[in-house]
Parts: structure tokens; sequence; C-alpha cells
């Protein structure tokens, strides 16, 4: 297996793409200010409401990393006895996706960049295509 990097996407090609997906794209930065690590976070809302895409610009790859971690945990702490999950890791970047209680959850990092969403399973094919194109 190559350990190739992967490129992350900039936090406006992240609004400029869902935007064009009929997402509603939120500044979720105003929100977040307390938590000095996040530069930068959108949340792209389904245009029926039904789910969310959240995109997050931390200070370096470390504190991306913690980021990363911390939902991981979260995630795996969520399951239920059924479920199912990849985790892959390259050079600067790192996924873990889990299907358990209904839901499709996801942890993406690439550099210093975390997308993060949780939905029902329903939606999670159209939420894989989204990611798949926006490289995460």
């Amino acid at each position: 297996m190559v350990n190739k990097e992967k490129t992350p996407i900039s936090a406006e090609q992240f609004k400029t793409t869902l935007e064009g997906k009929e997402f509603n794209v939120i500044d979720a930065n105003s929100q977040l200010s307390s938590i000095s690590q996040i530069k930068q976070a959108y949340l792209a809302i389904e245009s029926g409401y039904n789910y969310q895409i959240e995109f997050y610009e931390l200070a370096d790859d470390s504190s991306a990393t913690t980021f990363y971690n911390n939902n991981k945990n979260n995630f795996e702490a969520s399951k239920g006895n059924a479920s199912a999950n990849t985790d892959v890791t390259g050079k600067n970047y790192s996924k873990y996706t889990l299907s358990s209680n209904g839901k499709y959850m996801v942890v993406s990092r690439i550099a210093n960049t975390v997308i993060y969403l949780s939905v029902k399973d329903e939606y999670s094919n159209t939420v894989k295509d989204i990611l798949k194109e926006i490289g995460y």
C-alpha cells in the first residue's frame, strides 16, 4: 500500500461545493470562538434539514488529530451490538466510519482539516458520494 498524502480542501472550497448541492452552509465560527484551536468551522445543512456535514479547519495537524481522536472515541462509545466500521490511516490523513444503531458516522481528517457527520443510515450513500467528491 502506498502511503501517499492527501490534499485538504479549504473552508471556502467546502462551502462552495456544498452550496452547489443545495446545502445551506452556515459559518459556525462565532459559536466555536471559545475553542482557540478551531480556525474555521462550517455546517452544511441538507436542504430538507435531514442531516448536516461539518467542516473544521484547526490550528495545526496536531490539533486536528486530537479533534479526530476525540470524535472517533465518541463514536466507538456509542456503538451498538451490531455495527460495522472502517479505520484508515495514511501519511497526513485518517478516516473512521461507523454504522451502528441506524446511524452512519464519519470523522475524516486531512492535515489540519476535519469533516464530521452523523446521519441516519438512509442518507449514507448520499454523504459517501459527497465525501468522495471532496476527497474525504
